[in-house]
């Protein structure tokens, strides 16, 4: 009867120990997808890399917690110990830093200087970006890559006749067609800016939605546009290198753990058993 009791409760003891390391290991598989994704959009013009942020989490788990810490293995095959904490993730954010401005020499690259982004008009509605990489459609309208419309400050699609003469574009985005002999205006870009903008949500190629509704725009003076520059992209490969380093030793490191308590978890199970 004691050997049998005493099984369980080791058993218990190293399940617990394996359910703390894999919820590090699963931690950091996800931020090396992270960095991953981060080291894939290194030339993607405009791209903002993200980072994880780690906490202590400590049972009993509430629903709440599981999702905002987004623990895993769950654990409800078990019963935790609540002198034990587990690893979960807080936050997966977006460093809006700044990339360096690259000259192209285009005349619709632009490429932003401070805090903003434009706003671009989608099929599912406004979009904001700082990927100034721009073109003309067949019509005249100023388009990103994807198609989208760049908006002016009265919300409707800016439209340029480059036939007409070169396009300028000055510090404060605005769009004029000179003829050397006159400058004509044609409008204003959208430049907006938000309080919080690691609260946007990322849509690929550097193009970012609202996906919190308390989160506001507004019209900003903190930015200068700068014709004939695309701004690259804010990773910077040798830190995301050597932060791909270090995770990938900590995971493994998880894995060697699990792999020892399973090895502890048998010899155990094995020594009491021959006792019995």
């Amino acid at each position: 009867m004691l050997s049998h009791i005493g099984v369980i409760h080791w058993g218990q003891i190293m399940h617990e120990g394996i359910y703390i390391a894999a919820s590090g290991a699963f931690k950091q598989e996800h931020k090396l997808d992270v960095i991953s994704n981060n080291l894939a959009n290194l030339g993607t013009t405009g791209f903002k890399r993200d980072g994880l942020a780690f906490k202590e989490l400590i049972p009993p788990f509430t629903e709440t917690a599981q999702l905002s810490a987004n623990l895993n293995p769950q654990p409800g095959a078990f019963q935790p110990d609540p002198k034990v904490s587990y690893v979960g993730v807080t936050e997966l954010y977006t460093d809006v830093t700044n990339g360096t401005l690259r000259q192209t020499g285009n005349a619709l690259d632009l490429a932003l200087d401070g805090k903003g982004f434009f706003v671009v008009d989608s099929k599912e509605g406004q979009r904001f970006t700082r990927n100034g990489n721009f073109q003309l459609s067949g019509d005249g309208t100023l388009i990103t890559h994807e198609g989208f419309k760049v908006l002016g400050q009265d919300g409707k699609p800016i439209k340029v006749d480059s036939q007409e003469g070169i396009i300028s574009i000055n510090q404060k985005g605005g769009i004029s067609v000179s003829n050397g002999k006159q400058s004509t205006p044609v409008g204003d870009l959208q430049l907006v800016s938000f309080d919080d903008p690691k609260k946007l949500a990322k849509e690929g190629n550097g193009v970012f939605k609202i996906a919190d509704p308390s989160v506001k725009k507004s019209p900003t003076q903190e930015v200068s546009v700068q014709q004939g520059f695309l701004e690259t992209s804010n990773v910077n490969s040798i830190e995301e290198m050597t932060d791909m380093i270090a995770t990938m030793r900590a995971f493994e490191a998880y894995q060697k753990i699990i792999q020892s308590i399973d090895e502890a978890d048998e010899q155990a199970v094995n020594a009491i058993g021959r006792l019995a």
